[in-house]
């Protein structure tokens, strides 16, 4: 039950300090979130399930518009892992090709999102959430130096903490649209 949340454990343990959970809300997107709840193994609660969804939603928020939103031309990425654990924030500001539009940064004119889906399959264990996947698709079109339109897939592995919902690990893919 649970193989999906441990493969990737070693990138944190979710114990360090940091913001939680601070994703962006409804209203701040040029397009909103389409997140539905994927499985839900284990015992937990149709509410406390929703409340998973959208917590975890508002943390894959904040890495998409930290990521890949935003005013352009601009050099600085760091907010888009602000929920990360430190092992996970690291192994991805070390990906600035998948992770964020930051090796494009200072060549872009424009970033815009223009849709933005995430599936989110959840772990109980007696009662409360253990963990939870985030099954993510996006695509972001570039405008300016580099013009293009690429498509960000994968997956977010995200732990509970006393802060809230922390990215420990992800498997994120990205290519341009049509290659």
């Amino acid at each position: 039950m649970g193989l999906a949340l441990t493969g990737c454990s070693g990138d944190g343990d979710g114990a360090d300090g940091g913001p939680g959970g601070t994703g962006g809300t409804a209203g701040e997107h040029a397009v909103e979130t389409d997140a539905t709840l994927g499985k839900v193994r284990g015992k937990l609660d149709d509410a406390a399930a929703a409340e998973v969804l959208a917590d975890v939603t508002a943390v894959v928020d904040g890495w998409i518009d930290g990521g890949y939103g935003g005013d352009y031309p601009r050099a600085g990425f760091d907010d888009a892992f602000a929920s990360f654990t430190e092992d996970a924030r690291e192994l991805a500001l070390g990906q600035p090709a998948v992770m964020s539009n930051a090796e494009v940064g200072g060549q872009v004119e424009e970033a815009e999102v223009t849709s933005r889906s995430v599936t989110v399959d959840v772990l109980g264990v007696k009662g409360k959430p253990a963990g939870a996947t985030a099954h993510v698709v996006l695509t972001v079109e570039l405008a300016g130096g580099v013009a293009r339109t690429d498509q960000v897939t994968g997956r977010l592995l995200l732990t509970p903490t006393k802060d809230g919902w922390r990215v420990f690990g992800f498997d994120i893919s990205r290519g341009e649209e049509g290659a």
